[in-house]
């Protein structure tokens, strides 16, 4: 209840909330044509808010009609604890009635002493625990002008920086600092050595970044102005900022962003000044708003709520730059006796009622209402701020953008709702650019009711002035309209598919044909940028514009696989029959957990398998499933190792109840050259990345069978039980091949589980060289992967097992999928996976098109090229040869002529350089301890003059970064 310090009890104080009776009548009354006919036309509130306040308490104003508003602007942030609160009322009569004088120059009193105490129990402490106090004139542009002046005679230096968008006051000084151009396009001869900076605004970027990357951006430019001798600019004595932007549209900073400014100021010796005249005292949700950045600034403006709605204005500073001269700025009314105690009075009913913390919960509550409304209209850009200081941005309904691609203001509309709030009760103020936002600086003691009455209000006034955002149309209509973005059988039922292949197809093909590097050089945060900016989900626009959009800026901006100099990993240019494979697999959309879902699909994939396995060497006791690639392969021969040799040990059925107390005794044995998803494996498996013991290598790389020995009857001494041994067939830096009938043996003579990571090179089954595979064909398990020397599109992968009863270990049948008495077969009898896509459709229409004989082939001459390429690079003075190659990877590093580099940040810095300026996509990796470049080929159709040149490319880098670093 709010109850008005009358003694009539009138409607005002029956509720918390005005009472409308129709639209408030917002004609000029006598007192509004007095002050017309009296007073400058530098008046500026009653043109926009035509009341004359009669009265006030709380949140809510009586104007001279009797009629009630809700108060938004609450003295533009003054009254940060409302109207007339009964407390600060009270401590002024209290002070009174003792005898305090109104004001006393700087010479002290109690209620001052009381104020500085209260202020400091105020501030962060580690702020205050070296801060002094300055106490200016009334008004929050005197603690800025003494602020500048403090700058200034304490680094010596003369130059401001100042931000876009900064309200810092209306002198002389402050107004050279404020971004708004048409408040000072008639005022001549403002404080010189200003210059203004980007300010973190999210929806006008002037890098067109938007979000994080934007602000980094910004906080770049500024870092790199300072760093340059040609910026033109002299280092300032000070940088000031508003941590929440007011007038300028209330725009936040980043808490990330204002903690990097204060580390650009304090490296470069620049003082660093907080202006939170407008949003400090509670009203962010903290009592300053730089605290949530967990940094203190050098200076601290102040003005506004800190007299708790009486004039005062001060400064905070590090008492190590207080160097003023007695009387070097002063002002007469700079001891406001009155103000002390008010504004000591809201300090200690914030602290004590911990009203900021409300001020962050109320505020949420008003953000989420605001952008509901904007849910529903059309008109509102965007919903920002920080605790009870928010803002709304409208931007013209018909969805225009200016010429940079952002939301058009619309400064007309803008006044027309504040005016239709008014009209419903609400005061709101507004500001930003072309003065197109809403403004909500409430006192922070409004209620959830009254922030009610506030959204209710806006919504109307939006509404009577905005057309709704269409309703939903009817259900049979929606239906129609969503056909178009599916496939459907029967006449005509794919014409939009074929519509969208076929400009898809014909846009990849522009693509490929007019690509000249492997990346485009765009810099990633740029890039990441672009795709932020296309708003996802957001404005549905036509399939023919997603697939034009989707080839600018993700296509043009992809790695391209097929280009020459892209050869970095095992990531292969995909086959055309593999990639229309693509097409039918998509399209068809089958499932490869029941035969149900994938009729054709389960026989062509037992097909593959069962053709896998003949290639090498099980029989007809043995199969396989398709996965999504190594990993999952991997993982899945190491879970039938792990089940099989616990039922071999204790009759133990892990499926049905869990890992054995034994379980923490298993271990698994592989070189130090195995892949990492032998530990990722292990992990997973409850095991442990502990279980899991490397042995030690040959000097080519491979297994040490030696080691291998020595490490399984250590194990076996120690009570412990290894039960696999893990072979690879190609080791992912170098390609080494371990010796695998010597791994059989071991594993046979110590009753092992063999597995073979065969993912690089089990396409050697194919090739002249597959007898460098001998003794795979005794593994338990193997690892294939067809997205590598398969040339298949990403993912592809198999797991083969030489006894297809061990597929058992993980056999599950569900009643609405593969019941037990089913005779048709169900793949996810199989699978670690329920729902997989028809990826053995790829190996199918390959070998259909290409056949094994010649993809064998491409495996022979991409080993032969391999080792070509090597001998390349040992021919070259500028290059080092660091591992004679097994498979198809060329492992060098750049030398140089200068032999006093650091080659390891050298060699580092041409990958990253070749990467972000397009010229080459190459590996990196350690060998011995050195960063070395790694070529991975993988496409049989490069040339010997393609790594030519790609050496020629890195070359020039190398000797272009080893230039710029001396």
């Amino acid at each position: 209840m709010i109850n008005f310090p009358t003694e009539t009890q009138d409607k005002l104080a029956a509720s918390p909330v005005p009472v409308l009776q129709g639209l408030h009548d917002l004609t000029p009354d006598e007192l509004l044509l007095s002050q017309e006919h009296y007073e400058s036309e530098v008046r500026s509130y009653p043109r926009r808010l035509p009341v004359a306040i009669a009265k006030a308490n709380g949140v809510l104003v009586e104007d001279s009609r009797g009629q009630v508003y809700l108060d938004c602007l609450a003295g533009a942030g003054t009254l940060v604890l409302g109207y007339n609160h009964p407390e600060i009322n009270q401590a002024l009569i209290e002070q009174l009635h003792a005898g305090i004088p109104y004001q006393t120059l700087d010479i002290t009193t109690p209620a001052k002493d009381a104020f500085i105490r209260e202020l400091m129990a105020f501030l962060p402490q580690d702020f205050a625990e070296n801060a002094k106090v300055q106490f200016c004139g009334p008004s929050g542009a005197d603690a800025v002008e003494a602020a500048i002046k403090l700058a200034k005679q304490t680094t010596g230096r003369n130059t401001i920086a100042a931000f876009h968008g900064a309200y810092h006051g209306m002198t002389n000084g402050t107004m050279a600092l404020m971004g708004n151009l048409g408040t000072k396009a008639r005022r001549q001869g403002l404080m010189a050595d200003v210059h203004f900076l980007p300010f973190p605004y999210d929806l006008r970027c002037p890098y067109g970044l938007h979000g994080e990357q934007g602000a980094r951006q910004g906080l770049r430019y500024i870092e790199r102005m300072l760093a340059d001798d040609e910026s033109g600019v002299q280092k300032p004595a000070a940088i000031i900022v508003e941590p929440v932007q007011g007038e300028g549209g209330v725009i936040p900073a980043p808490a990330f962003w204002l903690k990097e400014l204060r580390r650009i100021t304090q490296e470069h010796g620049i003082l660093l000044i907080f202006d939170e005249i407008q949003c400090g005292i509670g009203k962010t949700g903290s009592h300053f708003a730089f605290e949530d950045s967990g940094i203190t600034p050098d200076i601290l403006c102040l003005s506004k709520a800190v007299g708790g709605g009486l004039p005062m204005s001060l400064l905070v500073f590090d008492k190590e730059i207080d160097t003023w001269r007695p009387g070097e700025h002063t002002g007469t009314f700079r001891g406001n006796q009155l103000a002390m105690v008010s504004g000591a009075k809201a300090m200690e009913i914030i602290r004590r009622d911990n009203l900021a913390n409300q001020a962050a919960v109320t505020g949420e509550y008003l953000r989420r209402g605001l952008e509901k409304i904007a849910e529903k209209t059309t008109c509102i850009a965007e919903v920002r701020g920080k605790g009870l200081m928010l803002g709304v941005e409208i931007c013209d309904p018909e969805g225009t953008k200016n010429n940079f691609g952002e939301p058009q203001s619309a400064p007309e509309l803008t006044v027309a709702i504040q005016r239709a709030a008014l009209e419903r009760g609400l005061i709101i103020e507004k500001g930003g650019r072309d003065g197109s936002v809403l403004r909500f600086l409430p006192p922070i003691i409004i209620t959830f009711e009254q922030i009610d009455f506030a959204l209710k209000a806006l919504e109307e006034a939006i509404d009577s002035l905005v057309e709704p955002k269409p309703v939903s149309q009817p259900m049979d209509s929606i239906q129609q309209s969503w056909r178009e973005h599916f496939i459907h059988v029967g006449k005509n039922g794919a014409d939009g598919f074929e519509s969208a292949m076929n400009q898809s197809t014909l846009a990849l093909k522009k693509l490929f044909e007019t690509t000249d590097s492997p990346y485009s050089g765009l810099d990633p945060m740029v890039l990441q940028s672009q795709i932020r900016r296309a708003q996802l989900g957001e404005n549905p626009q036509s399939l023919t514009d997603v697939i034009d959009e989707t080839t600018d800026l993700i296509g043009k901006n992809s790695i391209i696989v097929q280009h020459p100099h892209c050869i970095a990993h095992l990531h292969t240019p995909p086959m055309l029959p593999a990639v229309a494979a693509e097409a039918f697999i998509t399209a068809l959309n089958q499932s490869m957990d029941s035969w149900d879902q994938a009729s054709a699909a389960t026989f062509v994939e037992q097909e593959v398998t069962d053709w896998l396995c003949k290639r090498f060497g099980f029989d007809e006791q043995s199969d396989g499933v398709f996965t999504s690639g190594g990993t999952q392969s991997n993982l899945m021969g190491l879970l039938m190792a792990r089940d099989h040799i616990i039922k071999q040990t204790s009759g133990h059925d892990v499926q049905k109840d869990g890992l054995p107390e034994y379980a923490d005794k298993l271990r698994v044995i592989c070189s130090k050259n195995s892949h990492f998803t032998m530990q990722k494996s292990a992990s997973l498996l409850g095991l442990g990345e502990n279980a899991v013991v490397c042995v030690d290598t040959y000097t080519d790389g491979t297994i040490s069978i030696e080691s291998a020995e020595e490490a399984v009857t250590s194990l076996k001494a120690e009570g412990l039980i290894p039960f696999v041994i893990t072979g690879t067939a190609g080791t992912t830096d170098n390609g080494s091949i371990d010796d695998l009938d010597d791994v059989a043996d071991l594993a046979e003579k110590h009753g092992l589980w063999m597995h073979v990571d065969a993912a690089y090179g089990g396409a050697l089954i194919l090739s002249r060289h597959h007898a460098r595979l001998e003794g795979i064909e005794r593994a338990d398990s193997v690892t294939v992967d067809f997205h590598k020397m398969f040339f298949q599109p990403i993912s592809c992968g198999a797991v083969l097992l030489k006894d297809k009863a061990h597929f058992g270990y993980i056999r599950h049948h569900a009643d609405y999928l593969n019941r037990e008495e089913d005779v048709l077969p169900n793949l996810v009898d199989k699978s670690i996976a329920t729902t997989r896509r028809f990826d053995a459709l790829k190996v199918w229409m390959t070998l259909q098109n290409v056949g094994p004989q010649a993809l064998g082939s491409m495996v022979d001459h991409l080993l032969n090229q391999t080792q070509q390429v090597a001998d390349l690079v040992n021919q070259r003075p500028d290059f080092e040869l660091l591992a004679v190659p097994c498979l198809s990877t060329v492992l060098f590093r750049y030398t140089g002529s200068n032999k006093g580099m650091d080659l390891d940040s050298l060699n580092k810095q041409i990958r990253l350089d070749a990467l972000v300026q397009g010229r080459a996509v190459v590996g990196e990796t350690v060998v011995d301890g050195d960063i070395a470049l790694k070529f991975t080929l993988l496409n049989p159709c490069l040339s010997l003059n393609d790594f030519e040149q790609l050496l020629n490319e890195l070359e020039t880098l190398g000797g272009e970064i080893a230039k710029q670093s001396l």
